[in-house]
This record gives structure tokens, sequence and C-alpha cells, in this order.
């Protein structure tokens, strides 16, 4: 089991280039990569995508890059020499026009736009090596993080799931008094009503009967003991479990909330409020599996 939360980073260089990339991961019900690299390299996009598709199957994956060249620069940027030329050829023209010059981060930023970044000034070949690589090194570790964090989250669920295994038996103990508290009852309303039915009347007999089919609990119980079952062989289960134990557990809340509208006593009211919290902590948790 995984996390669909991790993070990577990787840094690579030859021949005067470096590239440095990190990978970032949150939960999402598909698969999404979001790469960006400067535009000299932008159709190495698709390679970077298709690799990530290698290692993870859901999430939102999100790719950020540095190309830095020895002569250049960062690549998509314009380089230090140009943006010098261009802040010292406003400078004259402000002189020139007896207007004041003040350099700020903004201006800076704004010129960096305006001035395009040397044509050709990437060697392709090299920097696809080195983004390859440092995609695949940048991933292994996001995987091992998402690992990592799915051991934690599957020791979650199993006491989770052992909690809600337990509070099924106690379930199972108080069901059947349901229907003798209800005949109990039913013979204390006959009474005050003064009416003379005994408890062997047919028509009393009829009545706990209808009570007892309406409030049975029984196959719902044994369903649960079986989404149990499957819940916990999911998380020994390798490879990506998200949506299967997402859907389990919608199995569980339909039996769970189906056990809730037959109970008619509290102490099974109580018990079927407890389960629908605790499955609601294992709902907020399964949203981060992978």
């Amino acid at each position: 089991m995984k996390s669909m939360t991790g993070f990577g980073r990787d840094e690579r260089n030859a021949n005067g280039v470096t590239v440095a990339l990190q990978v970032s991961s949150v939960n999402r019900k598909n698969l999404e990569v979001v790469c960006s690299l400067p535009k000299e390299v932008q159709f190495l996009e698709r390679k970077v995508s298709d690799i990530a598709r290698k290692y993870v199957s859901r999430g939102r994956l999100q790719f950020s890059v540095e190309i830095r060249n020895e002569e250049n620069g960062v690549a998509g940027l314009p380089s230090d020499d140009s943006l010098a030329a261009a802040v010292s050829y406003l400078k004259r023209n402000a002189e020139k026009h007896g207007t004041s010059f003040d350099l700020d981060t903004r201006m800076l930023v704004d010129l960096a736009s305006m001035i395009e970044a040397e044509a050709g000034s990437l060697p392709e070949d090299t920097v696809e090596e080195l983004l390859v690589n440092a995609a695949n090194a940048a991933l292994e570790q996001l995987v091992a993080m998402r690992e990592q964090e799915g051991l934690a989250l599957k020791s979650d669920l199993v006491d989770r799931c052992r909690n809600l295994k337990k509070l099924v038996k106690e379930l199972r103990k108080v069901a059947p008094d349901m229907v003798a508290k209800h005949r109990e009852n039913l013979l204390a309303r006959l009474e005050q009503a003064d009416l003379d039915l005994s408890s062997d009347d047919e028509r009393v007999l009829k009545e706990i009967a209808i009570f007892a089919d309406r409030c049975d609990i029984t196959e719902e119980l044994i369903r649960l003991d079986s989404h149990f079952e499957q819940f916990a062989q999911l998380l020994e289960t390798e490879g990506a479990v998200g949506r299967s134990i997402e859907f389990l557990v919608q199995e569980i809340a339909r039996e769970i909330n189906t056990s809730g509208s037959k109970s008619c006593s509290i102490e099974a009211s109580k018990l079927v409020l407890v389960m629908k919290n605790e499955l609601e902590r294992i709902r907020e948790q399964i949203a981060n599996v992978e």
C-alpha cells in the first residue's frame, strides 16, 4: 500500500549543463502529471510524463525543473550579459532625458520577460539524458516516501478495521434483545389499554413476528464480516488498491446504515453511531491511498 503524498529531488550535470528537478505529489482520483520545461526543451515534457506513469498510477504530480548552462545561465531566461546590457541602456536613456533611474525587483522581472533567451543555448541531447536520469531518480525517491507513508496509513486502517469488528461483535450481542424488548413493551401497552389479549394471542404473536423480521440485521452483520475480511486482504495487496478500498468502504457504509435504520434499541443505535464515526475516519484516510 502506498500513500499519494510524496516528494523527490535530483540534480545532474554534464558538459557544462546542470538539470535540477524536483517532483511532489498529492492525492487525486486519477493520475495527473504537470511538467513545465523551458521553451527550448518543451518537447521533452511528454517524455517526463511517460516516465512518471511507470512509477505512479494515481495522484497529482508536479514537476519543477531548472536547467542551467555555464555559458548562458538559467535556461529559458536571458543571460546575465543581456540583462546587464538592458539595464545599462535604460540607465543611459534616463540620464539623457534628465530622469532618475531606480532599479528594483519588479523592473528586473519585467526586463527578463521582455528579453528573449539566447537561441540554441542548450545542447538538446545532453539535456534529454540529464533530464531523464534526474526524473527517474527523483521518482524513485517519491515512491519510497509514498511507500513509507503507506505503511503508516496501513497501520491506522488495520486498527480501525479491528475496532469495527469489535463493534459488530457487540451489535450481534444486543440484536436479539430488540425483539424481546419490543414484546415486553407491546404487552405493557396492551395491559395499560385494558385489552384482554394474552401473549399467546395470534394477533400479538403476528405483530411480534412482523417486528422480528423488520429489525433482523443478521444478513447485514454477515455481510459486514465478509467486507472486513476483504478489507484486510486489500491492505496486504501490492500495487494500487485505493479505488478497490473506496468501493468496499461504500459497501460497508451501506450495511451499517441499514443496520441503523432497523435498530430499535438505544444500545444498538449507539453502537451504529460509533461505527459510522469510525468509518468516516477510514474514509478520510483512504482518500490518500494510491
